[in-house]
Parts: structure tokens; sequence; C-alpha cells
């Protein structure tokens, strides 16, 4: 027991030293492109009624949750993965990253009490941090620059330490109001396999799952045909509506009267008499 406790000791101390040594130096994040572009292409207006339009002024809205910049990857596209409620896809950081971090726009300012992640297995920590506002310099076009002053006035809500028998991570605190998730891994050892990242979650004290949440609500951008938006004067509550009956079918007649019995005619019978 007492080896087993030094040995996590001293994963732990490596992979905090691990960290604090990442931090020294200044961090460049990539900005993720953008998913959906923010006008529908001039094909698809044309071909859209004013039902359709005002759906797509309503949906629209940037107002979804979405990575906003990570740290490293071959393909950014696909770092929304990390926020689509689904645990089978999933983000790979680059093999050469040594210290992967991803930012997350909430969306909007929002209330926040826990935060998790599920990774690939690895002895690393996980700082979780919670912002009112972008840390550093975004002067370049298509990166975030934070450096070491910029880093040293953000707190964390909380870190874990993980052996690399977890791969996966969660941190409850006090609700915490911002618009932006963070999170920051420190590897505790380099590996030559990129680091992969399946979900984030940010939960609410009412609302649940933001980013699960606000991603689905993302999935109605698609372009809607006037034809499947339903008019207003046609939408009302079910217990409003009275059930519709189908008329019943026509019920039998009475059975047709009896043949009238011929008419009786009474014919005397003459016996006759003895002799």
């Amino acid at each position: 027991m007492r080896t087993l406790a030094s040995a996590l000791a001293k994963s732990s101390a490596c992979i905090l030293l691990s960290a604090s040594t990442v931090f020294a130096s200044d961090i460049v994040l990539q900005k993720v492109p953008d998913a959906v572009s923010d006008k529908a292409p001039a094909s698809s207006k044309s071909n859209l009624g004013p039902q359709a339009s005002f759906a797509l002024m309503n949906y629209n809205v940037r107002t979804q949750a979405r990575a906003l910049y990570v740290s490293s990857g071959s393909d950014l596209n696909a770092a929304n993965n990390m926020i689509d409620d689904q645990a089978a896809t999933s983000f790979a950081f680059s093999p050469s990253d040594n210290s992967p971090v991803t930012i997350i726009d909430l969306g909007k300012v929002s209330t926040v009490r826990r935060l998790s992640a599920v990774y690939s297995p690895r002895a690393t920590s996980i700082d979780f941090y919670v912002l009112q506002t972008l840390p550093g310099d975004n002067s370049t076009a298509g990166s975030l620059k934070v450096d070491e002053k910029a880093l040293a006035k953000m707190k964390a809500v909380g870190s874990v330490i993980d052996d690399g028998t977890q791969g996966r991570a969660s941190i409850d605190f006090p609700a915490t109001s911002g618009r932006y998730v963070m999170l920051h891994w420190a590897p505790a050892a380099h590996s030559d396999t990129a680091f992969t990242v399946a979900e984030v979650s940010a939960f609410s004290p009412s609302r649940g799952n933001l980013l699960a949440s606000n991603r689905n609500f993302s999935s109605a951008q698609t372009t809607v045909d006037s034809k499947d938006v339903a008019d207003s004067k046609d939408v009302s509550d079910s217990k409003d509506v009275p059930e519709v009956v189908p008329p019943a079918p026509p019920a039998e007649g009475p059975p047709p009267p009896l043949t009238p019995p011929p008419p009786f005619t009474f014919i005397p019978q003459l016996v006759p008499a003895s002799e």
C-alpha cells in the first residue's frame, strides 16, 4: 500500500510539475472554423418562402455552444465533436501537443456548477476554468495567444489528477457565471499517439448540460422548406383540440315483412246421409 501511495504521489508531483512548466510559456490556440455560415447561400435563399426565412431568422442565431479554440489538431472542423453529446465521436489533438487546451463558447453568459470531460486514458492533470472574457491577445487572425501574465490572472474552478486508469474527470464547484469554458490537460509524459477528447460537458444548476442542449438546438439550422414550417394558426395545444370521432357505419334496417298468407276460403264438405 505504501508503495502504491508513494507511486501515485510521485505521479501527481510529476504531473503538477509538468503543468507549471507548460504554463510558464505562452500558449497559442487555433480558432475553430465556424460550422455553419452566418448567411444562407444565395441559391438556397431564392428557393425559400417567407415562412422559411422567418424560421432561419429564428434558428440561425449564434446562441448555441461551440468549440472556439484548440491548441492543436489536424482537423479543426472536428473540434465540435467534443460537445455533440456523443461519446462515439471525438477530437484528436496533435501527437506533438504536450499541453492540450480547448476553449468552448457557451453562446451566452451562463451559470455553471459542474464540468466534466471524457478523453483517452492518460496520466494527466486537468484544470477547469469558467471565464467571463477570453484570455490573452486575439489580435492575430485565426489564433489566440495566451501569455504568462494572462494565465496568472486566471483562477481555475477546480483541478483533477488522473493516474491514467480513468479516462474521465469531473469537478463540482459553487455556481459560477461565465461565457467561456477552458480545459487544460498536462500529461505526465509525452506520448507518440494523439490525445483525443470524446466529450466535454458543462452543467447548469437548472438547465442540465448546457453544451449538449445548445448543440441539439443548432441542428435545426439546416435549410427549412416553407412547406415544412407550420403556420401559426395551425399550431395549437393538443388538449384544446376536440377528439375527432369517425362516423359510425349505418345501422342495419328492420327486416323485410313476411309475405302475407293467401286469403282463407271456407269450403263446406257434405257427408252423404246413410239410408
